[in-house]
């Protein structure tokens, strides 16, 4: 059956203090609301934006005292808009799940077995799974009826082309925890994946550096997933805004025994990586301090820096050289000095960045490298398209 590109889907991305709704009519985002908690007079509050399809915003005029109310009254905003109705009802509900193991490489219809599955994997994820389970449970008790689908972060990534799928543990510990490195960021690379022979930029031996609040690296040998950063979690691999990254097994052993496995996951999740080393996650304040001086902010966009090299330097080995160099994501698209600096540390496998390397948008794409060096690609990534396109196909199989 052919899919059908005019479903409406609504994309959930739930936070521990936030919750964020986009609703889509085929792979064009209509409308997005965002509930938030703010302070007020010493009180928590939630508030909710509207974000229309022409980059307007309008501030809901009420608050409310708990992100549970979030669905009725996002529910309520979309009706009020025109946006769902009787003749324009929900076709599917999307909920991207960052969790490990066989069953979550896959994208799921939710059912009974997935919420048994999603129970499973909070010991190695005990920071995404309340938050999914918690938007799973809402969906379904506020819109009734409508199918809600698990979209899987590492499904573009587990294909029979991953050379780096193991790890060196007892075989019998890789079953118990169904252990593997599944990978994430996995909507980006599908995305990629897919942009970059629709784009006819395809070359044998590339890397797509997604670089954001997130980051992580991934290989491509003839357009399919050969290496990647990430592992079990997200935590492994580069560092980033609030990760270690990849860090000593031995310090992520002794703060689980100081301050419990949840609490140390936590802190290497959510209060490491940029804004442990310079006091923020920003690049943007990070290159401004580093630039007048600031020693802590010098020292994190370095090793930043050098852990982006790096990896681009160990997939190169790994595959045997490289062709084509990408960057997408918020860091990867937007920051002229930071691609600069990694390309910088790269000329000598025959990449150099023009001067002027700044995005065009008109083509989708920007080759920004100098003329005489191998391509380095500036292509904006859309997460929420590949995962509307994989719903489509899953809703229609």
């Amino acid at each position: 059956m052919a899919t059908n590109i005019t479903k409406i889907f609504l994309v959930l991305n739930s936070g521990s203090s936030s919750e964020k709704f986009s609703l889509y009519e085929g792979e064009d985002e209509v409308c997005s609301l965002y509930f938030e908690g703010i302070e007020e007079n010493g009180k928590k509050k939630f508030i909710c934006t509207i974000t229309r399809a022409d980059g307007s915003e309008e501030k809901v005029d009420k608050t409310w005292d708990t992100l549970d109310v979030a669905f009725k009254e996002a529910k309520a905003i979309f009706e009020k808009e025109g946006f769902i109705n009787e003749a324009h009802p929900l076709d599917g509900i999307l909920v991207r799940v960052v969790a490990a193991g066989k069953y979550f490489s896959k994208n799921h219809i939710v059912d009974a077995q997935t919420m048994k599955e999603l129970e499973k994997v909070q010991v190695t994820n005990p920071l995404h799974v309340p938050g999914t389970e918690r938007g799973i449970k809402n969906a379904q008790e506020t819109f009734a009826g409508v199918p809600v689908l698990i979209m899987s972060d590492s499904e573009a990534l587990t294909k029979d082309s991953r050379r780096d799928t193991e790890y060196a543990l007892p075989r019998e510990i890789i079953e118990e925890f169904d252990l593997g490195r599944w990978g994430a960021h996995g909507a980006s690379y599908g995305y990629m994946m897919g942009k970059i022979k629709d784009l006819g930029i395809l070359e044998k031996k590339m890397v797509v550096c997604h670089l954001g609040s997130g980051c992580s690296v991934t290989a491509l040998v003839d357009g399919e997933p050969a290496y990647t950063s990430m592992g079990e979690t997200p935590l492994e691999g580069l560092m980033s805004s609030t990760r270690t990254g990849s860090i000593d097994p031995t310090v992520g052993a002794l703060l689980g025994e100081k301050l419990g496995a949840a609490e140390a996951i936590k802190l290497m999740n959510k209060q490491s990586g940029l804004q442990a080393l310079a006091g923020s996650n920003d690049m943007r304040e990070i290159i401004a301090g580093a630039e007048e001086g600031n020693e802590d902010a010098a020292l994190a966009y370095n090793m930043f820096i050098d852990g982006v090299a790096g990896k681009i330097g160990e997939f190169a080995a790994k595959m045997g050289g490289i062709d084509a160099i990408v960057f997408t994501a918020t860091i990867g698209e937007r920051s002229i000095p930071v691609r600069n600096s990694i390309i910088g540390k790269l000329e000598f496998m025959g990449f150099k960045l023009k001067n002027d390397a700044a995005m065009d948008k008109s083509k989708g794409y920007t080759n920004v490298a100098e003329e005489g060096s191998k391509p380095v690609y500036v292509i904006p990534t859309n997460e929420a398209a590949y995962m509307i396109k994989k719903a489509s196909e899953l809703l229609d199989a």
